[in-house]
C-alpha cells in the first residue's frame, strides 16, 4: 500500500513538472481575409458588400477614396457585417489630411502608405501622418511598391527607424517582394519586420515571374507555395489581416474571388 502510494506520488510530481504545452504551436491560424478594391466591381457599394459577404470575405481593403465617400462605404459595409480595413494613400513631402481618413477612426483600420519619391520633408511627413492617425486609432503601414522610393522591405524598415513612431509599421506584399527581392530571403525579411509587420497581401504568383500577369493571379494559380508564406507567418505569431491583391487579373471578378477564397481555405487547412 505504502509502495503504491509512493509510486503514485512520484508520477504526480513528474507530471506536475512537465513542460506546459505551448498553445501558439497548435492554435488555429486564421487571419482575417480581405479583397483588395481592385478586384471588386459589382455596380454599387451594396452589391460589393453583398458579394463579398456571400463569398466569405471579411471585407474590403485598399480603397482609394476618403472623406464622405469613405464614410458612405463604411456605413454600407457595416450594415452587411463587413469591414472596410484600409485606405491606400501616398506621402512624399506633405502629411495626409486628417479629414481623408477620419471616417475610419476607432475601427481597427489602417492606412496603406506608399512613398513614390523621397524629399527633404518625407520623414517628417510620414511621422506627422503616423501621429495624426494614432490619435484616431488608425495604424499606418508602409506599402513597399516596385518602382517607388520605398520599393523593398529593407527600405521600409529603414524609413520606420528614421521616423521612429510606434504607430508606423509595414505591409508585406508578395507580388512586389517577388518583383524586386530574392524569394529565398522571404523568411528572413518577415522576421526582420518583427512587431512592425502590421499586414500582409498575397495572390497567386510565379516565383520567377517578371511581369504583373505572372506575379498577380488568383490564389489558386502560380507556382509560389502559399503554404510557405503562411507557415512562416504562423511561426512568427502574426496576428494581422491578409489582403488579396487582384490588380489586372483577367476574367469575371466574382469567379476570381470565389477561386481565391477556395484556395485560401485549402491553404489554411494545410498549416
Amino acid at each position: 500500500m505504502a509502495r503504491s502510494f509512493c509510486l503514485l506520488t512520484l508520477m504526480w510530481l513528474m507530471l506536475g513538472n512537465a513542460p506546459a504545452v505551448v498553445l501558439g504551436d497548435t492554435a488555429d491560424f486564421a487571419p482575417q481575409f480581405f479583397a483588395f478594391r481592385n478586384g471588386v466591381s459589382f455596380g454599387s457599394l451594396e452589391n460589393e458588400a453583398k458579394t463579398l459577404k456571400q463569398l466569405g470575405y471579411d471585407g474590403i481593403s485598399q480603397v482609394k477614396q476618403g472623406g464622405a465617400h469613405l464614410a458612405q462605404r463604411i456605413a454600407v459595409y457595416d450594415k452587411a457585417g463587413l469591414k472596410v480595413l484600409s485606405i491606400y494613400l501616398n506621402v512624399d513631402d506633405k502629411p495626409i489630411d486628417e479629414a481623408v481618413v477620419k471616417p475610419m477612426a476607432n475601427r481597427g483600420a489602417m492606412i496603406e502608405l506608399t512613398v513614390r519619391k523621397m524629399t527633404p520633408t518625407t520623414v517628417a511627413a510620414v511621422r506627422q501622418t503616423a501621429e495624426m492617425a494614432g490619435k484616431l486609432n488608425i495604424k499606418v503601414a508602409l506599402y513597399p511598391h516596385h518602382g517607388f522610393a520605398v520599393a523593398k522591405m529593407p527600405q521600409a524598415m529603414d524609413l520606420i527607424k528614421k521616423v521612429d513612431h510606434p504607430n508606423l509599421g509595414v505591409m508585406f506584399n508578395l507580388c512586389h517582394f517577388l518583383k524586386g527581392e530574392k524569394a529565398e530571403d522571404m523568411e528572413k525579411v518577415l522576421k526582420a519586420a518583427g512587431s512592425r509587420l502590421f499586414a500582409v497581401s498575397t495572390c497567386g504568383a510565379d516565383i520567377d515571374g517578371n511581369n504583373w500577369g505572372e506575379l498577380i493571379q488568383t490564389l489558386d494559380q502560380g507556382d509560389f507555395p502559399q503554404e510557405r508564406l503562411f507557415r512562416a507567418l504562423k511561426k512568427l505569431g502574426f496576428k494581422g489581416p491578409v489582403g488579396l491583391q487582384c490588380y489586372a487579373v483577367k476574367g469575371d471578378k466574382r469567379t476570381n474571388l470565389q477561386k481565391s477564397m477556395t484556395a485560401w481555405k485549402k491553404v489554411l487547412k494545410k498549416l
